[in-house]
């Protein structure tokens, strides 16, 4: 059974087409990559994973469970979220903000997972744990951001566009950290990108949207051979060789 399931998820906003059908599976273990240009549906179709996007029709499962029956805010706490722009509590130190979802599960250690999770993101404890993010560079921020989403120890990550404002050295480090983090925490990891190479870096599978459509979909190796269309003038342009 996948850890989560998508079934011809819709959804409009007004006259708007967010998305059209959509479906998509994401076995234990592995990182899903959402691509597309703005607008494609990408983010919409995350955020229906924690139901922060309701769907008009169509259904999401997670751990073999409907969302919809799910409380909401109890699913959110149960899976990491990491937006574009960290989203820290700018007055929370470091070490606060890490510690945060432990702590409105009730966890007593939640600053220790939070020192812990700091640490594993490469934000040693001792130098970052009481600085609060003004004093912090953006791929610093996005890290605690990121300890933030896994203290808790989640078995599922949501990644939306969480490299895109980050430098090119920034970005590469951090993803090398996503990288090193699915792999030693057996995360499984949805990740929405517009950038085709950056998926096929990070990601097992990637699904290619337009206008709330799924118009590709192949493991990360097979997509550059299997892709037409839209899906292969994307590739091109990205200058990825194929």
């Amino acid at each position: 059974m996948a850890l989560i399931e998508i079934k011809s998820a819709a959804k409009r906003y007004g006259g708007t087409v967010a998305l059209d059908g959509v479906s998509a599976s994401v076995e234990a273990g592995s990182c899903l990559a959402l691509v597309g240009e703005s607008g494609s549906g990408k983010t919409t179709l995350l955020r229906s994973i924690n139901r922060l996007t309701h769907l008009d029709s169509g259904g999401v499962r997670v751990r073999g469970e409907p969302v919809s029956a799910l409380d909401p805010v109890a699913l959110r706490r149960s899976i990491g979220y990491v937006q574009q722009d960290s989203g820290l509590i700018p007055h929370w130190t470091c070490l606060t903000n890490a510690s945060l979802v432990p702590g409105l599960l009730g966890r007593a250690d939640a600053e220790e997972r939070g020192r812990e999770a700091l640490g594993t993101l490469g934000l040693p404890p001792p130098l970052f744990a009481d600085r609060y993010p003004r004093e912090l560079s953006g791929g610093q921020r996005q890290r605690v951001a990121m300890a933030r989403a896994i203290a808790a120890g989640p078995d599922i990550l949501l990644m939306d566009e969480a490299f895109s404002a980050l430098d090119a050295i920034t970005r590469f480090e951090v993803q090398k950290t996503l990288a090193e983090l699915r792999g030693t925490a057996n995360v499984t990891c949805v990740l929405v990108t517009h950038d085709i190479a950056e998926a096929l870096r990070l990601a097992t599978h990637v699904l290619v949207m337009r206008h709330g459509k799924a118009v590709a979909s192949a493991p990360a190796e097979e997509l550059c051979a299997r892709a037409d269309g839209y899906a292969a003038e994307l590739i091109a342009r990205s200058g990825v060789p194929t």
